[in-house]
């Protein structure tokens, strides 16, 4: 093996000799030493080194600047990490900025790199954009020259990843030029544009202004790059629409303009990230009224209860049962719950594999779905009751409380049916344990829901028989009676206090006869 390029005393003295002369070729000489040097060597850099590389910098010579650039480039690239903190505790910041400005497009492009590449810690970002270089990076970033239209906007996009620098990005018209150059038929600066676009789409300010720069052109772009050939152009421009559908406007506009065919075929044939990008910008969509018969007529059902079932795709999972939540909300219910979406969800419900985050999803769907007289049924029998008895003991026993609560909403729609005795008997210790707990809760929406399923499920002489044995829950009744609960969680309350007493009377008469 050769041995590792370093800059030892003795190299560093030449290359000071060369640099800090009168003498142009001899600079040139130095910048290309430093040049071949910086692409092969492993070892940090320090500012004694770079210090006569910084002084290069600032040369008129075009060539000079060429290789000098090129060179702080590559210490910065392909040298190790500190690297890029030594560069800029060097001064090579400031020249490099006014390099930006060449009218030579490799020493543009050499710079712009360099800047990409030093843009990657907040701390720098911040610096960077402090520097003035934004500037010359946003006239580059429509260069035609595609090497430095790339190099700019992948340094603008990795300016974007602080949140503190984004209104500067957009005080300094980076939106229109972002919009624009999104045009481009370059896959990486398509890239580069649609991720900065969809950073900066996180501010609901920046999302209006987007919207007003042309007509619409920032979405029916988006839309069209679904479509690219490139993953991860189509990941980002799924990303960067699903943040601008963050607005109720936008919801309506994204599927006016043509984005729910381009979205189901995508989802119908992309895997891991892009597929969760695909189905996470739908879910935003569905959340308007009107979009849900566009999303059930272009027949995205079948694959979202495909997807609901898919547990190697956790996040498209999660946001797939999302957007069936969304629409079982709304006013087709009686088309969701037809569809087999109940068996899908139940099947995630049943899974081992289901992630927590996931069965937060799935258990609100549920609950939503439960509201269906033909659902309920459909949860009493699938796999011979075991639904029901997940949904139990997930009420009493789950660590997450959204997942709990979703269940004591499924449980209350489905005790308005009639359970049958046997799976109520085997499952009335559970139900007992998450009323105990619910009662006990200090959230009030827990003690509401919980009372109300206790009224439906008193129905029941089997469930009547168990609770009339708990001391403790009678107790916990009489406590919410005088308690600070709202006048509604105590009418509740008497409610199934007078059931009991009614119950009991009633019991008692037919026990005499």
């Amino acid at each position: 093996m050769g041995e590792q390029p370093t800059i030892n005393d003795e190299r560093l003295r030449a290359l000071c000799i060369l640099t800090y002369s009168d003498n142009e070729e001899l600079q040139r000489s130095a910048a290309l030493c430093y040049g071949e040097i910086s692409e092969k060597m492993t070892v940090p850099v320090t500012e004694v080194i770079l210090e006569p590389l910084v002084v290069l910098l600032q040369s008129k010579d075009i060539q000079v600047q060429k290789a000098a650039s090129l060179a702080v480039s590559n210490f910065a690239l392909i040298g190790p990490n500190k690297n890029k903190d030594v560069i800029l505790g060097s001064g090579a910041l400031r020249p490099l900025v006014r390099l930006l400005d060449s009218s030579n497009v490799e020493v543009q492009c050499n710079t712009c790199g360099c800047i990409t590449t030093l843009a990657t810690t907040d701390a720098t970002k911040h610096v960077i954009l402090k520097s003035g270089a934004l500037r010359p990076l946003l006239v580059l970033a429509k260069s035609r020259d595609i090497r430095v239209q790339r190099n700019a906007t992948g340094a603008i996009l990795n300016l974007t990843h602080l949140q503190s620098n984004r209104n500067e990005l957009v005080a300094k018209g980076a939106v229109p030029i972002l919009v624009d150059v999104l045009q481009s038929t370059d896959p990486d600066v398509q890239y580069y544009c649609s991720a900065a676009l969809s950073n900066m789409a996180v501010n609901d300010k920046h999302r209006a202004m987007m919207i007003a720069v042309g007509y619409y052109d920032v979405l029916v772009q988006l839309i069209t790059l679904i479509s690219s050939v490139s993953t991860r152009v189509q990941c980002q421009a799924c990303l960067a629409l699903r943040n601008l559908a963050s607005d109720a406007d936008n919801q309506v506009l994204i599927v006016r303009l043509g984005g729910l065919p381009a979205l189901h075929k995508l989802i119908r044939n992309a895997t891991e990230d892009t597929l969760s990008a695909a189905v996470a910008c739908l879910r935003n969509l569905s959340i308007h009224k009107s979009n849900e018969i566009p999303i059930i007529a272009e027949d995205f059902l079948p694959d979202l209860c495909r997807l609901a079932t898919l547990t190697e795709e956790q996040e498209a999972q999660k946001h797939a049962t999302g957007t069936l939540r969304n629409l079982a909300a709304g006013e087709h219910i009686k088309v969701i719950s037809s569809s087999g979406c109940a068996e899908s969800l139940t099947e995630a419900l049943l899974s081992p594999a289901t992630h927590v985050a996931v069965l937060v999803e799935v258990t609100a769907a549920l609950a939503v779905l439960a509201d269906e007289d033909d659902t309920k049924q459909q949860l009493l029998e699938i796999q011979g009751g075991k639904v029901f008895s997940k949904l139990v003991s997930l009420a009493s026993l789950s660590k997450n409380a959204e997942v709990r609560y979703n269940c004591a909403g499924t449980i209350g729609q489905i005790a308005l049916a009639e359970i049958p005795e046997d799976l109520l008997d085997r499952n009335v210790p559970g139900l007992l344990l998450y009323i105990d707990k619910f009662l006990g809760s200090s959230e009030p929406s827990f003690v509401h829901i919980s009372l109300w399923t206790l009224l439906q499920l008193l129905n029941s002489a089997i469930f009547r028989e168990s609770f009339a044995k708990e001391s403790r829950l009678h107790q916990q009744l009489q406590a919410i009676l005088v308690s600070k609960q709202s006048e509604t969680i105590k009418e509740l309350a008497q409610n199934v206090v007078n059931k009991l007493q009614r119950s009991a009377s009633l019991d008692t008469g037919l026990g005499g006869d």
